[in-house]
This record gives structure tokens, sequence and C-alpha cells, in this order.
């Protein structure tokens, strides 16, 4: 198996967006047509990674093209920010981004729901074979053996949960300017724009979770109910600059392929309201939703995806131990996938050996081996078996 990926840890988010695929139905299109040329192979895309996992070698240079025509970049720029593995890398790096070990949140929970929709969208189609099954199969059951026996995924953290620690200290700091300025600035007032996708969700839950907080979450259908109190407002979406004056934070998470709140227009609302409110703006989609731009406006500040890398120190330093004890099963799981494609790939010289080994049981015999070897060593004998 081979792995070109373009992450956070080789691109920032301006070129990342170029590669990004549209989740849901806008998408399903762009990737069968995508993985079409691609063979066989899984197409991963999220807002950190866009990475294809390719059954077999030799299929770097096809996979550069592809997503050269994807961005509009030259291949050579395409070669320039990309990471390869083949064979056990490949392996070992998708069962790292699996378990959340490779992730910009360490232990982040999202990761493995979004590589099991990768591997399923792929697999419909018939675009795996017993490599891809195999590989991918067994990373999503290390993950969940991880989740459930080591403590990499407690207290989990994902972008979401930091985007709301960001929420939280701004309005702390909102708080201490009140106190001494002995006024009172009422509840905090946020404008979610994306409330009813999943990562607009987290937030919203969030949110709601805290005392002296409003939120107005926009939809663009029915998908958030008519669920609404004291501390939850439902507006339209074409609405959201009008609600945008009397926001204090603005959050943004959707699937759009355009920008939902721009320069131009935020510039002419926000004159209304005065140039001494704060503001804080909050993207966290790819491609971006805010124009940065917004942030040379006065009294804003912008905070995007590439901003949570440096919001994440903390918590990847909490998490070290975890990884290790996470490393030290996820190794034990790899030798058992790399043992079963070993044997996979002897199964069809089986006659030939058993024909060298007439009158044995060679079947009970690999598996004796197989139980009681490492997988290098098991390579080792079961390649002298070939060539004898």
């Amino acid at each position: 198996m081979e792995c070109i990926s373009i992450s956070f840890r080789s691109a920032p988010e301006e070129i990342r967006k170029r590669f990004a695929f549209p989740a849901g139905e806008a998408g399903i299109n762009e990737r069968e047509t995508f993985l079409k040329e691609a063979g066989e192979a899984v197409l991963l895309s999220t807002c950190n990674r866009t990475e294809v996992y390719a059954a077999g070698e030799g299929s770097f240079e096809r996979l550069e093209r592809l997503l050269a025509e994807k961005s509009g970049m030259e291949v050579t720029e395409v070669k320039r920010i990309t990471r390869r593995f083949s064979g056990e890398k490949a392996c070992a790096h998708l069962y790292r981004v699996t378990c959340g070990m490779d992730s910009m949140v360490v232990g982040e929970d999202e990761i493995l729901g979004q590589v099991r929709t990768a591997y399923l969208f792929s697999s419909e189609r018939g675009r795996c074979g017993y490599e891809l099954n195999a590989v991918f199969q067994g990373a999503l059951a290390c993950a969940k053996k991880i989740k459930t026996e080591t403590l990499l995924s407690k207290t989990s953290v994902s972008v979401a949960t930091l985007a709301c620690a960001e929420i939280f200290r701004f309005e702390k700091l909102r708080s201490r300017e009140a106190d001494g300025a002995h006024t009172d600035k009422g509840e905090l007032q946020v404008l979610l724009i994306g409330g009813s996708g999943k990562m607009g969700g987290s937030v919203l839950k969030n949110l709601l979770g805290r005392e002296g907080i409003h939120v107005y979450a926009t939809r663009r259908s029915h998908s958030l109910g008519e669920r609404e109190d004291g501390r939850l407002s439902i507006v339209d979406y074409r609405e959201r600059y009008r609600f945008l004056e009397c926001a204090d934070v603005i959050v943004s998470a959707t699937e759009s392929p355009h920008y939902t709140i721009t320069a131009g227009e935020a510039g002419e609302c926000l004159k209304r309201s005065g140039p001494e409110k704060e503001r804080l703006f909050i993207d966290i989609a790819i491609p971006a939703d805010i124009d940065r731009q917004i942030a040379s406006l006065p009294g804003c500040r912008v905070v995007g995806m590439d901003d949570f890398e440096r919001l994440a120190e903390e918590n990847n330093r909490k998490k070290q131990q975890a990884v290790r004890d996470a490393g030290a099963l996820l190794e034990e799981e790899m030798e058992e996938l790399y043992k079963s494609l070993l044997f996979h790939e002897t199964a069809g010289e089986l006659d030939q050996i058993r024909e060298r080994f007439a009158g044995y049981s060679v079947e009970r015999f690999l598996f004796y081996l197989k139980d009681r070897l490492d997988a290098a060593s098991l390579k080792a004998v079961l390649q002298a078996l070939k060539e004898r």
C-alpha cells in the first residue's frame, strides 16, 4: 500500500483548502470521479488533511497528477508539499491517523468516524481489495481498542472544544473589562453559522452548557428543528449580517465552497455599531468561511484553523504518556496486520510449497509459525520456504 498526504504538518490552511473535497451530497460525484482515476484507493478528506491510500506500488506519480488537477497547482508544487508513505510505513501512518495520534489535536474523536466514512465510501463502490480492506479494518479496530484501553481519548479535545475555549477566554476578558469600567455588558452574544453540522453542533452544545451566553444559530433548512428557548434563537442564514451587528463572537462552521462572511459586507454592517466594540471571529471550516481581511477592521480578531495548532499544544503535551501507551498497543496490532498480509501473499504459492513438503501439514506448520514469530521473522521464514 502507498499513501500520499497533504496535512497541517506539510501545508498551511490556504494551500490545504485547494485539495479539500466537499462533504455530503455535494462532494459525492467529485469523490467518485477522483477514485475512478485513482484505481483501488481510499480518499480521506478532512479539515486538516487530504490523503489518498492506494493498493500495491507505483501509484505516486498518478496520485500527484490527480491532486494537481484537483488543486490547479503544478505537479512540482504538489510534490513539494506532500508526504509519501509506502509499505509498512503507509500502514503505520494510517493506524496513527485513525487513532488520533497524528491529529492536530492529539486524541480527538472525529477522525475515527471520518476514516470509517472514507473507507466505506470506497468499499461500497468496489474500490477496495484484500489489502485495503485488511489495513483499514485493522486500523479501525485498533482505534477502538486504544479508545477503550488507554487515556488517549479521555477528556477528549477537538477543534470544536478549542473554539469554545477561545470564546470562553474572550468572555472572561470582556467581563473583567466591564468590571473595571463598572458597567454591565450583559449576555455574550454569539452568532453561529452552520449550527446544524457536526462541528457546529458540537460548538452549540458546548455554548449552551455555559451560563451567560445567547446563541443565534443560522440554518439553511429545518435540520436544527424548531428548538428555540431563552438562550438560543434560530435565524435564517440570509439574515446573518443583520445579527452580525449585535454579535460579540461570530463562529462559522459550514461546508460552503465560498465565504459566509466577507470583509466588505462585514465592514459596512459593523460601522453602524461603532468602532469601540470588540469582536471575535472564529473560522473552523476548510475551505475557510470567514474572509481573513476582517482582521483589519477595527476591533476585530480572526482565529482560523492554523491558529488551533498553537491552541492544541498544551492538550498534546498533557497526552504524551497516553500517546506512548497507545503507541505500544498500536505496534502489537500492526504486528498482527503484517502477519496477515504476509499469509495472504503466501496463499498463492501454497501448492508449490506443499509439493516441496509432501507428507507434512504445511498449513498447520505455517499457522504455528504465525502464532509464535514476529512479523519480521515470519517474513524471513516464508521467503526461505518460497526460495527453497
